[in-house]
């Protein structure tokens, strides 16, 4: 039986399933399309790879290449583009064709009134990835400049922008200001998807003669940041008040010996020689969750912390400022009554902020 195969078209289904049930991942077989100047005097004329079927596309991901380099059930080797100028008489005259840079065809184009450029942008069932999100051409096929979204963004950018199970919705409708000679690519600037009303925009300017960017590449959106800071005793919402299940170093530790003095958590905290915080988790990034975690730690006499619990925050948050807080260290405790081992709470931070909010000189995550 072969199993593989088997497992390729299992794995085929499943996902043409995902995309099916996602609006965004609802791809048609390209067809050919043109993309005219503003002024309608030149447009791109754009010929995808001829496919068999979606479903084959997917057959062929999933096993691979074949030996000659190209997608099994392809009769077109590449994307083709024609580039186009109007007649006297109105009609259309074509002054170029040349191979794109894309495998089976670009999702969108761009044509200069003066037609002296040509923009392509992303690729055919998954937008925002490879090397060719963004290619600035001339009218005869010459590449000026290609980039990928990490080309133009920091990865934290990145992280930020709309994701579905084939792409990265990270762009409007981008434009060219033909008077400076500039393309202007309008980049999702609130976490919304391009196609929602309440999406907003950063504009990037890139020099089309050079294919330059005109800023440098940099932190523009707000992102997730992770940072501790003292519990100020705010009351948690009653859905989250209810402490989570102690994770401790040993079994014979634990929250209910009598064996420790309560420390106010102002007083734990300035104690703390070294709190590393984990990464923001990648599901509550995904899903924009912030929130604050009250992390109860029992410290040992020696420093280290042996047990922890959260007592209140968002499930998503939960597990990672528990095992954060269990790699705290302390300096030696001094507790009236204290036989060695001490009890406080410290609060994890997950905030989407502009800036990097820490208080405590925690480094970035």
């Amino acid at each position: 039986m072969n199993y593989r195969g088997i497992f390729s078209i299992a794995l085929t289904l499943l996902i043409i399933g995902a995309f099916a049930s996602i609006h965004a991942d609802s791809w048609k077989l390209p067809k050919k399309a043109k993309y005219f100047a503003p002024n309608k005097k030149y447009y791109l004329e754009v010929t995808p790879k001829k496919l068999e079927s979606q479903l084959k596309y997917f057959e062929d991901k999933v096993e691979g290449r074949n030996n000659a380099g190209t997608l099994k059930g392809a009769t077109e080797d590449r994307a083709k583009g024609a580039f186009y100028a109007r007649r006297a008489d109105g009609g259309y005259s074509k002054k170029w064709e040349f191979p794109l840079l894309n495998e089976v065809s670009p999702v969108s184009a761009i044509v200069s009134n003066n037609g002296d450029y040509v923009v392509t942008f992303d690729n055919w069932h998954g937008v925002g990835y490879g090397g060719d999100v963004v290619v600035v051409y001339r009218p005869n096929g010459a590449v000026v400049k290609k980039f990928g979204l990490e080309d133009l963004l920091t990865e934290g950018d990145i992280e930020t922008l709309p994701h579905s199970v084939s792409s990265i919705w990270w762009g409007g409708e981008h434009y060219i200001d033909d008077a400076n000679g500039i393309l202007i690519l309008r980049v999702v600037a609130n976490g919304r998807s391009p196609w929602e009303d309440d999406a907003k925009y950063h504009e990037l300017k890139i020099e089309l003669a050079t294919g330059r960017p005109l800023e440098s590449k940099r932190d523009l959106f707000p992102q997730p940041r992770v940072f501790s800071s003292v519990d100020a005793g705010t009351a948690p919402a009653p859905s989250d008040a209810s402490p989570g299940k102690p994770t401790c170093a040993s079994a014979e530790e634990s929250f209910d010996s009598p064996e420790f003095v309560r420390v106010p958590s102002g007083q734990l905290y300035v104690k703390a020689k070294e709190r590393p915080l984990l990464p923001y988790p990648p599901i509550a990034k995904a899903a924009h969750v912030q929130g604050t975690v009250i992390v109860e730690i029992l410290v040992s006499k020696g420093g280290d912390v042996i047990c922890a619990r959260s007592l209140s925050g968002h499930p998503l948050l939960r597990a990672v400022a528990v095992a954060a807080a269990l790699k705290w260290k302390f300096e030696p405790i001094e507790a009236s009554g204290s036989p060695g081992k001490v009890v406080g709470t410290v609060a994890i931070n997950f905030k989407l902020t502009d800036k990097d909010v820490n208080p405590n000189n925690q480094p970035r995550n």
